[in-house]
């Protein structure tokens, strides 16, 4: 039985139903980029900003992924390691670098390509083929109230 002060989410679990999906989701993900492209989710995240804007800062990547610079600093160093990135100097900072992908990188991204199909598939067939874009728009609100939480603290 439900208590009148219980929110629908509460009573349905939503929280604990995203964290155990988004934890599998990112598994299988690792997966399935492990075997096409050799690299993470996460990797293949900030690989995907870099192939995107060449030159990007360090700073802009770990903004749009949200991640503290340090983070992006050692996955740089992973991308760089594994010959999808090249880092260097910023001709304007000489405290900051730029990435840059190379044309193993580049590559790297179109292999994913048939990984992030599937991945789309498994949420489609979820989800719904119509329903995809609400919920799609209910994540992204999601992500607006929490920005709004942290900026209004």
């Amino acid at each position: 039985m439900s208590s009148p002060n219980r929110s629908h989410a509460a009573s349905r679990r939503v929280y604990f139903q995203l964290q155990t999906t988004a934890n599998r989701l990112r598994g299988v993900a690792d997966e399935l980029f492990q075997d096409a492209a050799g690299i993470t989710t996460a990797q293949a995240a900030a690989l995907s900003i870099i192939v995107r804007d060449p030159g990007c800062s360090q700073r802009t990547v770990a903004g749009l992924l949200r991640q503290r610079e340090s983070a992006i600093t050692t996955m740089a160093a992973r991308l760089v390691a594994a010959g999808f990135v090249e880092r260097k100097p910023s001709p304007t900072d000489a405290r900051a670098w730029e990435l840059w992908p190379t044309p193993a990188g580049t590559n790297a991204m179109a292999r994913l390509e048939t990984a992030r199909a599937e991945l789309n598939a498994l949420i489609e067939t979820a989800v719904g083929p119509q329903k995809v874009q609400v919920f799609a728009d209910a994540l992204t609100r999601l992500t607006s109230a929490l920005d709004a939480r942290d900026a209004s603290r």
